[in-house]
């Protein structure tokens, strides 16, 4: 069916911006000029009244300077110069002293620059008001959290995506507007089926809406570029395809690319994974178009009834996971991610999703959203080691098992599902299910990929097989230094417990503090 031209479906823009960007260049300007002002005139021991009478400005305008509101005219700063006994390009220089440093590098830092503060109901305002208050005390909390940042090496990378993910769990990580525009658009498309059907419908759609040209051979012909699934190129617009990639793969690929132009979304990755991430704006709109993509390829009145079904069985039946793959034509990540954006809206049940990778025989998180408010694995210093019975780390070593003793055999997913609760935390249980495997494009790295809920009543009566006597029962920890389960209760630990130990003493030396404190 050839493709039907309609205007494209606008959405409202989630993080709306009436003031400037706390890092941008005019607010910047406008907060180091404050500073400056406001120290300058706290070292001449100047009331605001008394350096308005020297410099002819009115109280209320010089208090708007130092807060960071307004940046005066050329006149006005060489009248403030004058009445503070300085020169003009003390002032209007982005320089400062040695003092501040933390917070000039704080302002031309990328992770401030466009971290969405007013996201989480903290104007822009609040901040330069609170900077100019008390510049030493903020510069000193700054150092810290640069420390820190360094530390661990957190980068403005870390922080955008943090933001990302803060901004998914506020909102449930469901979108009724993206829902509604990728219904829209397959409807306009009249495709019914996933796959080969799909990318062809999609082809047909941004041949005519811009792309001159979809390309499935110059990644291959580029060795460096192999690890992108997909890249833009403008001049003429052309997108270049992985041809490693499966016809859903592709379908994925190009119905992100819609979603582009249908949620005219403009600031955006050129490539998948990105090859850079420069602000929050980027980051949630390469999420906005990923999410419209797999919206489009599963929808939701289709995916809805067949998990509905799926949550009746009596049983667990790891294959009724890999007949919904086969069914949809989908990767398991798609898949397992569209499961945990549905689950809340649809079944009333709050939902995590994790991703592990190994990598050079290091277990690795790579990917997590949390609903469910569970204490879910998380980033972890670099010493410290998973547990291993996490389903999702059980999971990847059965994948390992199963290529050791099988080398020659193409490996295939492995699907489980178990029920756990904390060593410290035997009342707190949550079901997991999920499926490891090896990457698509990398056959070096295996992944697996869990959704999990709270056991609690409303799970029960909405999945049935969750009462299933097969499903394990397993008693875990967050990772092998902090836990303390014996030899005998765990037979996976990656590492002595050497960090649980250290808490022992420590409890074991406060204990002996506080009787001596109450002999005396």
């Amino acid at each position: 069916m050839s493709p039907v031209e309609t205007p494209a479906t606008p959405t409202p823009t989630p993080v709306p911006r009436a003031e400037p960007a706390f890092g941008s260049e005019p607010r910047v300007r406008k907060t180091i000029l404050g500073l400056k002002v406001k120290r300058l005139r706290d070292a001449r021991r100047l009331t605001l009244r008394e350096m308005g009478e020297r410099t002819g400005l009115s109280i209320s305008y010089l208090a708007e300077i130092e807060a960071g509101k307004k940046y005066p005219k050329l006149e006005k700063i060489l009248q403030m110069a004058r009445g503070l006994g300085c020169s003009y390009e003390e002032l209007v220089s982005s320089k400062m002293d040695g003092d501040f440093d933390a917070l000039q590098a704080l302002l031309a830092s990328p992770a401030v620059h466009n971290f969405p503060f007013d996201l989480f109901g903290v104007r822009t305002g609040e901040l330069i008001k609170l900077l100019t208050r008390s510049p030493h005390e903020i510069t000193a909390l700054l150092r810290t959290l640069q420390d820190i940042a360094s530390q661990y090496n957190i980068g403005a990378t870390h922080f955008l995506r943090a933001a990302l993910r803060s901004y998914q769990e506020l909102t449930g990580n469901y979108y009724p507007d993206i829902e509604e525009a990728a219904d829209t658009f397959r409807r306009e498309l009249g495709t019914r089926a996933a796959g080969r059907r799909d990318a062809e419908a999609l082809r047909g759609w941004l041949t005519a809406h811009g792309v001159t040209e979809i390309d499935t051979r110059l990644l291959r012909d580029r060795a460096a570029l192999r690890s992108f699934r997909s890249l833009r190129l403008d001049d003429p617009p052309r997108l270049l395809l992985n041809p490693r990639l499966s016809e859903f793969q592709q379908a994925f690929a190009l119905a992100r690319e819609a979603g582009y132009q249908r949620l005219q979304l403009r600031a955006r990755s050129q490539s998948t994974p990105p090859d850079r991430e420069d602000s929050f704006e980027q980051v949630l709109n390469d999420f906005q178009a990923s999410y419209f993509a797999g919206a489009f390829l599963l929808p939701r009145d289709r995916i809805v009834p067949d998990l509905r079904a799926f949550f009746r069985l009596p049983r667990w039946q790891p294959e009724a996971v890999l007949s919904l793959l086969d069914r949809y034509q989908v990767t398991p990540e798609t898949l397992m991610y569209r499961v945990s954006q549905l689950i809340g809206h649809e079944f009333g049940l709050r939902a995590h999703f994790l991703k592990f990778g190994v990598e050079q025989g290091r277990v690795r998180l790579l990917k997590q959203l949390n609903l469910s408010k569970l204490r879910i694995p998380s980033g972890i210093d670099a010493d410290e080691h998973y547990c291993r019975r996490w389903l999702s780390t059980r999971l990847l070593l059965a994948l390992a098992e199963q290529r050791r003793r099988y080398p020659r055999r193409p490996p295939a997913p492995i699907v489980n599902a178990q029920q756990s609760s904390f060593v410290d935390r035997p009342d707190e249980r949550f079901f997991c299910f999920g499926m490891s495997l090896v990457e698509p494009l990398r056959p070096d790295l295996t992944i697996s990929l869990t959704v999990g809920f709270r056991a609690d009543e409303a799970f029960t009566k909405t999945v049935r097989f969750a009462q299933d006597r097969r499903i394990p029962r397993i008693v875990l920890n967050g990772t092998c230094e902090h836990c303390g389960l014996n030899a005998r209760a765990c037979t996976v630990r990656a590492a002595p417990p050497v960090l649980y130990q250290q808490d022992l003493a420590r409890a074991d030396l406060q204990r002996e503090l506080d009787a001596l404190r109450g002999d005396t």
